[in-house]
């Protein structure tokens, strides 16, 4: 009798074992975080023409203060910023983008045979990307920029944190740890590039570029950072296959 139990206890350990790996095994064939990342820059780089619609120079007065979307510039030039062109911008391609994966993902689960329950991450980066779009737009739109201590640049901006918070749903969703940390580092590029609260710690300060492209450093340094990601994620899924 002893021997039968422990052999029992035996077996049951190992299809547990078992059962375990293959939970592992499946959950790694139902990865493809390579391809929002990449996605995702692709968009945050083909963003720059929008913010470049959105800012011109107006003649100011820089005693009577920045109002209405206005950011002062030293020198006396005023640079007039204007949300809706890259509000639209971000609310169409996040729609578009996160369909896009979710296409992607079901296409991959008929190749492979096994799915993914993608759609968590989907329906939140959709709902995150509208809600940080709008109010983007609307904070330089509708004057509500002087609310904000680190001005147009960083409200104009914001929409990139709602891709590093669809990505902590992500992670979760495919269990992925390497993904998790992603996340969090992106999480903080994207705090950068709004500023942090002003604009001399954003990653724009320093690039001695004209007023009207001070936006461009914080979109190449994003977007670059979810391209490189992409690849790195690219390559290990190749190295698992």
């Amino acid at each position: 009798m002893t021997d039968r139990s422990a052999a029992s206890v035996d077996a049951a350990r190992q299809m547990l074992s078992t059962t375990r790996q293959l939970t592992r095994r499946v959950r790694r064939a139902q990865r493809s975080t390579w391809f929002p990342l990449v996605l995702l820059g692709l968009v945050v780089v083909a963003a720059a023409p929008f913010y470049r619609l959105g800012r011109y120079v107006v003649t100011c007065d820089p005693a009577l203060g920045a109002r209405g979307g206005v950011e002062i510039i030293s020198g006396g030039a005023c640079i007039q910023v204007v949300g809706w062109p890259v509000g639209v911008y971000w609310i169409v391609a996040f729609v578009l983008a996160y369909v896009a994966i979710a296409a992607f993902y079901a296409y991959r689960a008929s190749r492979r045979g096994v799915g993914a329950r993608v759609l968590p991450y989907v329906g939140s980066g959709i709902v995150a990307g509208l809600v940080f779009g709008v109010a983007s737009a609307w904070a330089q739109q509708l004057d509500l920029v002087g609310y904000f201590p680190a001005g147009p640049v960083a409200v104009g901006l914001v929409p990139l944190i709602s891709i590093s918070l669809a990505l902590f749903v992500l992670s979760w969703v495919e269990r992925n740890w390497p993904l998790l940390a992603f996340a969090v580092g992106y999480l903080v590029v994207a705090l950068l590039a709004c500023g942090i609260g002003t604009r001399r710690l954003g990653l724009n300060a320093g690039w001695g570029l004209a007023p009207t492209w001070s936006f461009l450093p914080s979109l190449v340094v994003a977007g670059g950072v979810l391209l490189l990601g992409g690849v790195g994620f690219a390559l290990a899924e190749r190295r698992r296959v």
